[in-house]
């Protein structure tokens, strides 16, 4: 087996057991996500927050923040020496908070940039100036050779409402587990 896969398995189970310990599980994937993976969990993931009768702004973030996310790691989840992606999404509810935790492999030479990108959005402490950030990053940033400007992460900072959750786990010399939470709190 693949040391990333399971590396990733792992991490994955162990992920688990700290949601059930901690809070009430909506729904855990790990494995290789294609577009009709995705809109398979799309889904499932709006039966199972719906089922949760939560206020329907919360249900709206839960949404979207869940497919950003999920999509984000489809398009920007790297592929490790075997043309493999590795990643899990995990969806809890956790006290008054619905909490997602996505991870995916990442190049060690990109943590730096996405570190400081999410620490800077994390550096935000007006939703206003975020807002700002994001209209700024929309008219002056360019695309990554995956095709994207860090949007993704800038509108899961603003829709959450909350700082934004990063871990970076070293797996080899070239890759790592990139994981991130995001809270969304139910008002």
């Amino acid at each position: 087996m693949n040391d990333n896969a399971e590396f990733f398995k792992q991490n994955f189970s162990k992920q688990v057991e700290n949601v059930n310990a901690k809070g009430e599980l909506i729904l855990a994937f790990d494995g290789v996500l294609t577009p009709e993976i995705i809109s398979k969990l799309e889904g499932e993931i709006e039966n199972k927050i719906l089922d949760k009768a939560l206020p329907k702004p919360v249900v709206r973030k839960v949404f979207f923040i869940s497919i950003e996310s999920l999509q984000n790691m489809f398009i920007h989840g790297y592929k490790d020496t075997q043309g493999e992606k590795h990643n899990f999404f995990i969806l809890y509810l956790a006290g008054d908070s619905v909490k997602i935790i996505t991870a995916n492999l990442i190049a060690n030479s990109a943590i730096e940039r996405v570190k400081g990108f999410i620490d800077k959005i994390n550096s935000f402490d007006n939703p206003a100036d975020l807002r700002n950030y994001y209209l700024h990053h929309l008219e002056t940033n360019e695309l990554s050779e995956k095709g994207g400007a860090g949007l993704g992460f800038i509108t899961i900072g603003m829709k959450s409402g909350n700082k934004l959750g990063l871990t970076f786990e070293k797996i080899s010399e070239a890759y790592a587990l990139f994981q991130l939470e995001v809270t969304i709190n139910v008002e």
